[in-house]
């Protein structure tokens, strides 16, 4: 079953080959995923022409070189500087895509025009100075630019715009002929003619082939990041849905109910907690993520030991020897803070103790926080790590090149060592 916005492979083969034009940069939003396709392929498509460029430079030194090979001295002077001209004007236009990131979408018909035009001019050119009886090798090497072209228009612009130029090409082959004198029956002028025509052809399927092979490569990529955009998102909400409703239920559910005015304590404390983090809940999922700037990493982890003060946790945050100079980025900062969250609030409901230690320190190019307390702890190998661990702690740090490792030991407390690189 086709994945919801992706064509068949058969639509797509017919569908990147017609493809004319140059859709939004940018899409929009709301565009569906197929527009998003379409202009990653079209950027694609821009900067490929790379490819041609760098064939037309290597193969007018190659050609040339055969040129000279098989007509010794005859002809050089007018072959010899198109063929520098050649090889110095594609540098220059390597050099320039390199240097703009690819044709610009505005310029690309008006820049492959005028490569087009100065392709003709030189093998006009070409076929009026050169000597008639190497006439048409002469054409073969300058007709090296041409090929390039024709490749990148069917790369730009699609199978028509290619046919288009490969059915030009034979009264301009006609043209250059008569340009340099030689009857149009000249057999040496007739092979070297359909040579040049062959050549072109041969461009026009390699081109579309390769353009096919960026829709459908294009396609799957997408497709690709299609579900793990959707994994994250799904593990995003269940972090959300477990360090923040299912925390709180959970404390309900073991808030102690002997002692009443103790109870009645508790219960206050956790209608504090619920507040808190139902305005938070709501926060997250109307209101875009933006990351937090202008404050410091020990100043969040400080409002972080503040929240779990109102269940009942009292954190000492030691952060003496740590120069907060904001060397992370805001999304370490976010995994970091939301790692160590999980952390006191596992110490809250498991330790079976009111404190810990929270440290900060720098360690192995990185920023460590170790949270240490003197609880009833338990024995790792024997309870493995359940979602919180797994998920909020493990998974969430490895996400932004981090780890998160928890020794614990029955009646020896926990230490839950976490860790971001710089």
């Amino acid at each position: 079953m086709p994945v919801p916005g992706f064509a068949v492979p058969r639509q797509e083969f017919v569908r990147t080959l017609l493809h004319r034009g140059s859709p939004p940069e940018r899409p929009d939003a709301g565009e569906d995923l197929g527009a998003v396709g379409d202009a990653t392929l079209a950027r694609a498509a821009r900067y490929w022409v790379v490819v041609p460029i760098a064939y037309r430079i290597a193969a007018f030194v190659k050609v040339f070189i055969g040129f000279a090979a098989a007509n010794g001295g005859a002809g050089l002077v007018p072959v010899l500087p198109a063929a520098a001209l050649g090889v110095a004007a594609n540098a220059g236009f390597l050099w320039w895509l390199l240097r703009s990131g690819g044709l610009p979408a505005r310029r690309t018909r008006r820049v492959l025009t005028a490569d087009l035009g100065a392709g003709l001019v030189l093998n006009l050119l070409i076929a009026v100075l050169a000597p008639d009886a190497v006439q048409p090798f002469a054409i073969d090497v300058t007709w090296t630019w041409l090929v390039g072209s024709v490749a990148m228009w069917a790369g730009t612009s699609g199978l028509p715009a290619a046919l288009l130029l490969l059915a030009a090409a034979v009264p301009v082959r006609v043209l250059l002929t008569v340009a340099g004198g030689l009857r149009l029956d000249n057999p040496l002028a007739i092979n070297r003619s359909i040579g040049c025509l062959v050549a072109l052809a041969v461009s026009v399927v390699v081109a579309c082939g390769i353009l096919v092979l960026l829709g459908v490569g294009t396609r799957f990529a997408l497709d690709i990041g299609l579900r793990r955009g959707q994994e994250a998102e799904r593990r995003r909400t269940q972090r959300l849905l477990h360090d923040s409703v299912l925390q709180t239920l959970e404390a309900l559910a073991i808030a102690p109910a002997d002692d009443a005015d103790h109870a009645a304590e508790r219960l206050a404390q956790l209608r504090s907690v619920a507040h808190a983090e139902a305005a938070e809940l709501r926060r997250s999922i109307t209101e875009p993520i933006e990351p937090r700037t202008g404050r410091g990493f020990v100043v969040e982890l400080a409002d972080v030991a503040a929240e779990m003060a109102r269940e009942g946790l009292r954190t000492q945050l030691v952060a003496a020897d740590f120069a907060d100079d904001d060397r992370l980025s805001a999304d370490r900062r976010t995994a970091m803070c939301e790692a160590v969250r999980e952390a006191l609030r596992n110490t809250v409901k498991h330790a079976g103790t009111s404190r810990v230690v929270l440290r900060v320190e720098e360690r192995d190019g990185g920023t460590a926080v170790v949270a240490r307390d003197q609880g009833r702890g338990f024995d790792v190998r024997e309870r493995g790590p359940g979602f919180g661990i797994r998920q909020s702690i493990e998974a969430r740090l490895a996400e932004v090149g981090g780890t998160g490792r928890v020794e614990s030991a029955p009646g020896h407390g926990t230490r839950v060592t976490l860790w971001v690189p710089h």
